[in-house]
C-alpha cells in the first residue's frame, strides 16, 4: 500500500498542536507536586473540566467499536438505543459528583479503604490497573488500524508512534496538561463528526440513498440484527463502566467547586450524545458503502477515499479520540498503580518528588504491558466488552454502594468485588464457553451478592461507617 502523505500529514498537523499545547500548559503550569499531576491541583474550570470528561469517554472505540460498531453490524435502532443510555448515563455521576468531591479521593480505592477497608483497596486497585490497561490496548490497537488504513504506514509502527505520543503528553504535565488538550480535542471532535456524518450521507444519495441499501434486519425496532444478550451485555456494562469509572472520579477531584463540577457534566452530556449520534449514524450508512469491510475499519477507510479536506478532518477527528482516552485511561491506571500499589507496599515513605518519579515510569510500564494485551484479542469490540465487563461488575456496584447505600457491609462489597472479577476473568480467558457475554454472568451476581449478603450481615454502623459518613456531612 502507497504512503498518503497528504492524510499523514493531517495527523502529523493534529499531534503537533496537541504536544505543543501539553508542553506550553506543563511550562506554565509544571507539575510540583502529585496532587498537580493526578488532579491539576483542583483547580480546572466547567469547560475544561466538561471537555476533558467528554473526551475521555468517547474514545478509539467509538469510532472503532461501541456505538459505530454497532450500528454497521446489528442496525441503527440497537445503536442509538445503546448511545442514549450511554449519553444520559453521567447525569448519575452528579448524584456522585459531590460526594466524591467533597472527599477529596483520587482514586476509587480510596473511598474503597475509608468504607470497606485494606483487602477491598487492594484488590480494587489491581482489578482497576487491569480494566484500564485494557482500555489502553483497544485504545493502542485502534490507533494503529487507523494510521495504517489512511496511510499505509505500517501498523506496528503507527501503534508504536501513537504509544510514544501519549506517553509523552501524559508525562509532560499530567491532569493539567490532559485535561487542556483533552477539552481542545473534544470540540474538534463535536465538528468533525458532524462534517463527516453530512459528507458521508451527502456522497451516497441522502437517507433514501442509504436506507434503500441497508442489510435486511438493519432498520428493525430495537435490536435490529443483535441478539437481546449481546446488547445488553455491550449496554449495560457500558452504562455502569461509565457511572462508575475512575477517570471521571479523578476529573471530580479536578474541578474548581461543586458549582463548575455542575455545569461541567452537562458540557460533558452535550458533547458524547452528539458524537455518539453521529458514530452511531455513520456505522449504518457506512455499511452500505463497504458491506464487507469489518465494523473497526469503516470510518478510517471512507477518510482514506473521501475528499481530501474530508479525509484530513475524519482523520484527524480520530487521532483526536483515540489519543485523548489513551493518554486519560494510561494516567488513571497509573495513578492506582502507583498511589494504591506501589507507594502502600514498597514505598510507604515515598516523597512527593519521588512519588512523581514512579508516575512517569509506570505510564511507560503500563504503555507496554497494554501494547502486548492489544493483540490477544481479536478486534476492538471485542477488548471493549472485556473492559465493560470487568470494570461494572467488580467496581461499580460496590462503589455506589459506599456512597449511597448506609446498610451494604464489608462482607457484602467483598464478595460483589472478587465475584465480579472472577467470573469475567474466567469467561473471558477460557474463550466464553458457553456463548454468553461475561457481563450477563458477571453484573446480576456482583449486585446480588452484594445486596443479600450486606443483608445478612449487617448488625448496625460500624466506627467505620459513622467516620465515613461524618467525613460526608452525613450520620451513619
Amino acid at each position: 500500500m502507497n504512503i498518503n502523505y497528504l492524510l499523514l500529514g493531517a495527523v502529523i498537523a493534529y499531534i503537533g498542536i496537541v504536544v505543543i499545547v501539553g508542553a506550553v500548559s506543563s511550562k506554565r503550569h509544571p507539575a510540583k507536586d502529585t496532587k498537580d499531576m493526578l488532579i491539576a491541583g483542583g483547580q480546572l474550570g466547567p469547560l475544561v473540566l466538561g471537555g476533558t470528561m467528554a473526551a475521555t469517554w468517547v474514545g478509539g472505540g467509538t469510532i472503532t467499536g461501541g456505538s459505530l460498531a454497532v450500528g454497521a453490524n446489528y442496525g441503527w435502532w440497537p445503536a442509538i438505543l445503546y448511545m442514549s443510555l450511554q449519553s444520559f448515563a453521567p447525569l448519575f455521576l452528579y448524584v456522585v459528583a459531590k460526594k466524591v468531591h467533597r472527599r477529596g479521593s483520587i482514586t476509587v480505592s480510596n473511598v474503597f479503604n475509608d468504607r470497606y477497608g485494606s483487602f477491598a483497596r487492594n484488590f480494587s486497585a489491581v482489578v482497576i490497573v487491569i480494566a484500564y490497561v485494557g482500555t489502553c490496548a483497544f485504545q493502542f490497537k485502534a490507533f494503529g488500524n487507523a494510521i495504517y488504513v489512511c496511510t499505509g504506514l505500517s501498523v506496528d509502527i503507527a501503534t508504536i508512534v501513537g504509544i510514544i505520543i501519549i506517553v509523552t503528553i501524559a508525562m509532560m504535565g499530567g491532569m493539567r496538561s490532559v485535561a487542556l488538550t483533552d477539552c481542545i480535542s473534544a470540540l474538534f471532535i463535536v465538528f468533525c463528526m458532524i462534517i463527516a456524518l453530512i459528507a458521508v450521507f451527502n456522497g451516497n444519495g441522502g437517507l433514501a440513498g442509504v436506507i434503500e441499501r441497508t442489510a435486511e434486519g438493519t432498520t428493525r425496532f430495537p435490536f435490529g440484527n443483535y441478539g437481546a444478550l449481546g446488547w445488553m451485555a455491550l449496554t449495560f456494562g457500558g452504562t455502569m463502566n461509565i457511572i462508575g469509572d475512575q477517570n471521571f472520579i479523578q476529573r471530580m477531584a479536578s474541578g474548581k467547586d461543586n458549582k463548575a463540577l455542575k455545569h461541567a457534566i452537562y458540557i460533558f452530556v452535550a458533547i458524547i450524545f452528539t458524537v455518539m449520534f453521529c458514530s452511531s449514524t455513520l456505522g449504518f450508512a457506512l455499511r452500505t458503502v463497504y458491506p464487507d469491510i469489518t465494523s473497526d475499519l469503516l470510518f478510517f477507510t471512507y477518510a482514506s477515499e473521501a475528499a481530501p479536506i474530508i479525509g484530513c478532518l475524519m482523520l484527524g477527528c480520530g487521532a483526536a479520540l483515540i489519543l485523548t482516552t489513551g493518554n486519560s485511561c494510561l494516567l488513571s491506571a497509573t495513578t492506582s498503580g502507583v498511589m494504591d500499589i506501589w507507594c502502600r507496599f514498597f514505598d510507604k515513605d515515598a516523597t512527593e518528588n519521588r512519588k512523581v518519579w514512579y508516575i512517569r515510569v509506570c505510564l511507560v510500564l503500563f504503555a507496554v504491558i497494554a501494547f502486548v494485551m492489544g493483540r490477544f484479542f481479536p478486534d476492538v469490540l471485542a477488548v471493549q466488552n472485556y473492559v465493560y465487563a470487568l470494570y461494572s461488575s467488580a467496581i461499580t456496584p460496590a462503589l455506589f454502594a459506599a456512597l449511597l447505600w448506609k446498610k451494604v457491609t464489608v462482607q457484602g462489597a467483598t464478595c460483589s468485588i472478587v465475584s465480579g472479577t472472577v467470573i469475567t476473568l474466567a469467561n473471558e480467558f477460557s474463550g466464553q464457553p458457553f456463548g454468553v457475554p461475561s457481563a450477563i454472568f458477571a453484573i446480576p451476581v456482583s449486585v446480588l451478592l452484594l445486596y443479600f449478603v450486606s443483608k445478612a450481615t449487617y448488625k448496625g454502623p460500624t466506627e467505620r461507617d459513622k467516620k465515613f459518613f461524618e467525613e460526608q456531612g452525613e450520620t451513619a
